[in-house]
């Protein structure tokens, strides 16, 4: 049996691990189930088609239904091109912080929870603690779709799950639904002295990014006063393509997302985003009849929608000593539970104003805060259903 590891000592750990998302989990992945299995959990894999990452789901207490998830990614974003202060795969602590990729997002959650195994372990749960660990959550949630499926074919029956994204332990019962969708405009070659004679795709794709603009300020009419922004945005962010300024392009790539409120329409957005492209076509197929534009879905994951009565909702509220319910325009793995019909919230260390920027940091305070609500959570775990 292995010395059971503080919150700090946990959190450097797996800092330590390189697991952005291009790389494999699998060395943190191990880390973490060793840890479990110590406790006497019992655990359960699902990896990638390659086998270079894996989820984690263990299990602590009687095996039944009606247990609660307490879910985390692995994955951190890059630090390419970031100007760190410090190694950002090395944990630094100053200032009552603790600095690293990943620090907020999300392995403070992650590691608070792994430092109190051995006292979950030792309770009389009446209910079952869940552990669910998982790959590829910042490159469109792909990870947590294989573990919902096998907690399915298994039939587990979890009666809710808290995600620990940063939240400043808020409650969060709201999120939006995104996507990220990629647009190729294709066009005809031929000198840009004639551009009649041909088609030219970075002008189509100009024209259809702008089609997008005025997509965005039609969505603006619909609002939930419970978002910042109120309303389903969409944005272009990335473009590509031709190969020299007096040659007309033959195709050209148009990177945009949207955040969409989470209970309406999400694939109409899809739908009349492709109907403004089409309508650009026409001119350009004078020159080039063969003009078109194709759209792909890269990823995409479904909002979280609010619903005050969730269990999972009033139990995070409960637990926490606020009925303050907060909703976010950022997506989480909280919205694939809640379509799994595993009532989700999401509520975790640290700020989201910190994630995905150099110098990512975790305030101490928030670690406490956050084993103060888990062990609140594993007390209740200890009463009968």
């Amino acid at each position: 049996m292995r010395t059971a590891l503080s919150v700090l000592e946990s959190l450097k750990r797996l800092i330590g691990f390189d697991t952005v998302s291009r790389n494999s989990n699998l060395t943190l992945i191990e880390f973490a189930a060793g840890i479990l299995e110590d406790t006497g959990a019992k655990l359960r894999l699902t990896h990638d088609e390659h086998g270079r990452k894996a989820n984690l789901f263990a299990t602590l207490g009687p095996e039944r239904d009606g247990g609660y998830v307490l879910s985390g990614h692995t994955d951190v974003v890059p630090v390419d091109g970031q100007n760190w202060s410090s190694n950002p795969f090395t944990a630094d602590m100053r200032d009552n912080r603790i600095y690293g990729r990943g620090a907020a997002d999300m392995k403070g959650f992650i590691a608070t929870l792994l430092s109190l195994t051995g006292e979950f372990g030792a309770l009389d749960l009446k209910r079952p603690l869940h552990f669910a660990f998982s790959f590829d959550e910042e490159v469109g949630c792909i990870g947590v779709r294989r573990l919902l499926d096998d907690l399915k074919n298994a039939g587990v029956k979890p009666a809710l799950a808290i995600i620990g994204e940063p939240t400043s332990m808020r409650v969060v019962a709201a999120h939006k639904a995104g996507a990220v969708v990629e647009t190729v405009a294709k066009g005809r070659e031929g000198h840009s002295s004639a551009p009649a004679r041909g088609a030219s795709a970075v002008m189509m794709a100009g024209e259809f990014i702008g089609s997008l603009a005025s997509l965005g300020e039609e969505l603006m009419a619909d609002k939930d006063v419970h978002f910042e922004p109120p309303y389903t945005t969409i944005q272009a962010n990335m473009m590509s393509g031709g190969t020299a300024v007096n040659v007309l392009a033959r195709e050209a790539h148009v990177l945009w997302e949207y955040r969409a409120l989470p209970d309406r329409d999400i694939s109409s957005i899809i739908a009349r985003a492709e109907a403004r492209a089409a309508a650009i076509l026409p001119r350009y197929r004078r020159g080039a009849p063969e003009a078109t534009f194709t759209t792909h879905v890269h990823a995409a994951y479904p909002g979280l929608v609010r619903d005050p009565h969730s269990p999972a909702v009033q139990l995070a509220c409960a637990l926490t000593g606020s009925n303050d319910l907060h909703a976010v325009s950022y997506g989480t793995e909280a919205g694939l539970f809640q379509e799994a019909g595993i009532p989700a919230v999401v509520c975790g260390p640290g700020s989201i104003v910190q994630a995905h920027k150099a110098d990512e940091f975790v305030e101490l305070d928030q670690l406490d805060a956050c084993a103060a609500f888990l062990r609140r959570l594993a007390q209740r775990a200890t009463r009968s259903p």
